[in-house]
């Protein structure tokens, strides 16, 4: 079974006794909300805040589930936890330095014979969701400044399906903003459905309309925008106005 503890939390992980999957798996959290209750089982998450032996503090947010596995192709048979997808495509991202949510520590187990799994993750410090910052920033900021950080965006979710990943919830809520006015940095979070695929307009049909269904707030000239500098290109032609309108189909599915 998996386990790992990232050298970069492993003090703080040790000075509070929770270096081992059944230290954590024990460890009473405040849920943020009722685990869910499905696929047979339960998944859930809370928030732990924690001090390592000098003292400084550190939030981290700690998943646990129980006999909530998938089927795939590797264990089709008894499957595996949900949460292992999301460890391995955080993994992923962390090598290709992306900002996204750093893995404190995996680890498979049981309990009462059944499955069980935990992921501890950092706490992103100083980002705020997109859904935060349309509400205010984006109505507030210079244009120029609007239009950087919607590139940056942009470059990061084409930088991401380039990996031949697929998101399935990129919604505004779950896509991270730090240092909007300058210099942004962006990262993708909830990737327990991050998913393989290799075909480049699925991908960008699939997660670009669930974010355009998703971002009521942005402006028609913003959203034009983020496309062509997801794509690439200073002005829409055929093949890409083909994209647009899939999207655009998708998008107002209900």
């Amino acid at each position: 079974m998996l386990h790992y503890i990232s050298p970069n939390f492993s003090d703080f992980l040790t000075h509070n006794q929770l270096n081992t999957f059944v230290q954590l798996w024990e460890k009473k959290i405040d849920w943020f909300e009722e685990p869910n209750q499905r696929r047979g089982g339960w998944s859930g998450v809370g928030r732990l805040q924690l001090v390592n032996a000098k003292g400084d503090p550190q939030i981290f947010y700690l998943k646990k589930q129980q006999n909530h596995g998938r089927r795939t192709w590797k264990n089709p048979v008894r499957g595996e936890p949900t949460f292992r997808r999301e460890f391995e495509i955080l993994q992923l991202l962390a090598a290709h330095h992306f900002a996204a949510p750093q893995v404190a520590f995996y680890a498979e187990g049981s309990d009462d014979k059944q499955p069980c799994a935990v992921l501890m993750t950092a706490a992103l410090s100083d980002f705020k969701d997109l859904d935060a910052l349309t509400s205010n920033w984006l109505v507030t900021a210079s244009h120029a400044q609007r239009g950087q950080l919607i590139k940056k965006i942009a470059d990061e979710i084409k930088r991401f399906h380039d990996l031949n990943l697929v998101h399935r919830a990129l919604y505004p809520k779950h896509i991270f903003v730090k240092n909007a006015d300058k210099n942004a940095e962006i990262a993708l979070i909830d990737c327990e459905k991050v998913r393989k695929n290799s075909n480049p307009n699925a991908r960008a049909i699939f997660d670009l309309s669930a974010l355009n269904r998703h971002s009521a707030g942005w402006r028609n000239t913003q959203r034009l925008t983020f496309l062509k500098h997801y794509l690439q290109v200073n002005k829409l032609d055929s093949k890409s106005k083909k994209l647009a309108r899939s999207i655009i189909k998708r998008t107002a599915r209900t």
